[in-house]
Formats: C-alpha cells, structure tokens, sequence
C-alpha cells in the first residue's frame, strides 16, 4: 500500500515530463517498491535476543591490578623524582635503607631488570647508602653471590654497582670476571679495577692488552690511568699508533704523567725514521710531558709537519 509520502514523491518525480507514459511508468516502478518494502516488512521476525559471546574476552584487555608488597610501595615512592613528594620520598628512602640486608635482598631479587633508567640510577645509589663507603660489607657479599648465577645483563649492572660501592673489598670478586665471554661483563669489570686502584691491578690490565681493541681496549687504558706509579709505561708506547683517537689521547695522558717529566728517558723509544703520522703523535706526547726538554722537542720537531700541523701544535703552546 503505497504511503502519502510515497505518492507525492511519484507526482514530483514526473513534473515537467510531459509524457503520460513516462508517468505510467514511474507509478508502476514506485508501486513495486512499495509492495515489496511491505513484504518485507511482515514476514520480518522479531530482533533475537542479545547473548554473551561464546570465547571469553582476550587476555591483551584484561587488567589484572598488580600486587604491591610493602618494600615495592617504599621503592616506587623512593624512587620517584617529583619535587612535590620530596617528604615522602625521603622518608620512604630512610625505610628501605634502615631495611639493610632484607632491602638488598629485595633489590636483587625484583629491581635488576625491567627497570626505567631513573629506578637502575636509584638502586646503585641504595647500594651505595647501605654500603656506607665500605663500612657495611654486605652489599659486596650479596653481589658476589648474585653474580654466580646471573644473566650477562645483569652482571654488568651488578659490576657496575660494585664499581661504584666506595669498597675495595670487591675488587676480589671483579677481577674474577676479567675474562668472562661477554665484552659488555669484561669492560665492566675492568671498570672495577679502575675505580680501586691496587699494584696487583697493574699485571691484569696488561695482560691481554695487545688483543683488545676499541672501546674495550680504551676501558683498559683508562683503568691503568688510574693505577699509581705505573713503570711499565713503555709497554703502552706501541698503542700510539692505534686507530682510534681516544685511545691514543688516553696512552700520551698515561706517558706523559708517568714519566715524572723525564723527557730524555721517554726520547730514548723514539725510532730512528718516523712517518708524518708517527711524528705528530711523538710531538702531542711531548706537549702532555712537562719539563724544558719536552718543549725544546716539540720546537724542534714542529716545523717538520706540514702546514696545517704545525699550525694546531703551535696554537697548543
């Protein structure tokens, strides 16, 4: 049955047409449209009622609240760098430090992976406060016995953490890691033999050193930089001659200082015939030593270079 709305739309359809038959035909299409929409319309069944899904919801949307032990609440409070929690946060700090060993515990157990930068900043620095620059030795004893079973990663983060206790007695169990098959663990150990300087470390660090290279080579250069009255420092003058900048800076720093500013015994493991790059490097090692000798070299070396470096070294005294 066709609808008021429908027959005015039919009639408006076919104004202006001036064919009967165009007319005719517009009534008969509409007319079809109509009765099949009603159809349609009386043999539709009610809508099915709605029904849970058969599958359950996906675990990527399910929110399981974490549960938070005391220590956890303490840390993220602690841990926290907002300026308007500083109350709280130094409270929650003099928590976990008066914790002692179950704080240490708590540490190498949930805090050593999985961590934002500022919380792996914040557990060295707990580390360090129980640790008290050494009085407290049970921040070493609990590394040490971490470290036995530990992942690469996570021995890097517990050497590092060592390095930076304030106590030597941890030296023992770094040198252990010297050559471990991780170059990330061997570089960090030797960090530890830098920061506590012993006469034994010496031995260690040139051990090998001839096989190292780049940045591993360049931990190793700075651990010995570290280590007081160096005598072997003429093992080091082949290093000259690295490929690597840093590492050739670091060798004349180590040189120049070791040799108490005694230029002729340094002048004495100069060779016979130098190559512009070898006697550039030879004239930087006398600019890092002091004394009147040193610089009476570098005077009478300097105008052999070519012009640009004659210029750069004179610029540097």
């Amino acid at each position: 049955m066709k609808s008021k709305a429908g027959i005015f739309y039919m009639r408006w359809y076919a104004i202006g047409s001036s064919s009967k038959l165009q007319i005719a035909i517009c009534n008969f299409q509409f007319a079809i449209f109509f009765s099949a929409l009603a159809s349609v319309l009386a043999n539709a069944s009610p809508p099915a009622p709605a029904t849970a899904p058969s599958h359950p919801a996906s675990a990527a949307f399910r929110f399981i609240a974490p549960v938070l032990t005391h220590q956890d609440s303490l840390f993220i409070v602690a841990s926290t760098g907002e300026p308007r929690f500083k109350a709280k946060r130094d409270s929650a700090e003099a928590g976990l430090i008066a914790g002692d060993t179950a704080t240490l515990d708590y540490l190498v157990a949930n805090r050593m992976g999985g961590q934002t930068a500022r919380q792996r900043h914040y557990v060295e620095n707990l580390f360090k406060a129980i640790s008290d620059s050494g009085r407290n030795h049970a921040p070493v004893t609990r590394i040490a016995t971490a470290l036995s079973g530990a992942a690469d990663t996570i021995k890097v983060q517990l050497l590092h953490i060592g390095s930076e206790l304030g106590d030597s007695t941890f030296l023992p169990i770094a040198r252990q890691y010297l050559r471990a098959d991780s170059l990330e663990v061997r570089k960090t150990a030797v960090r530890c033999l830098g920061s506590y300087p012993s006469p034994a470390n010496v031995f260690l660090l040139f051990d090998g050193l001839d096989k190292t290279k780049d940045l591993e080579r360049q931990q190793r250069l700075w651990a010995l930089s570290r280590q007081p009255d160096l005598k072997d420092w003429p093992r080091l003058l082949p290093l000259m001659m690295d490929s690597n900048l840093y590492n050739r800076q670091l060798v004349r720093q180590i040189v120049g200082k070791a040799c108490g500013g005694n230029w002729p015994m340094v002048e004495r493991y100069i060779p016979q015939t130098l190559d512009p790059r070898a006697r550039l490097e030879w004239i930087q090692l006398a600019l890092e030593t002091s004394g009147i000798d040193a610089k009476a070299y570098v005077r009478k070396n300097a105008p052999l270079l070519d012009n640009y470096e004659r210029r750069f070294i004179q610029s540097m005294y």
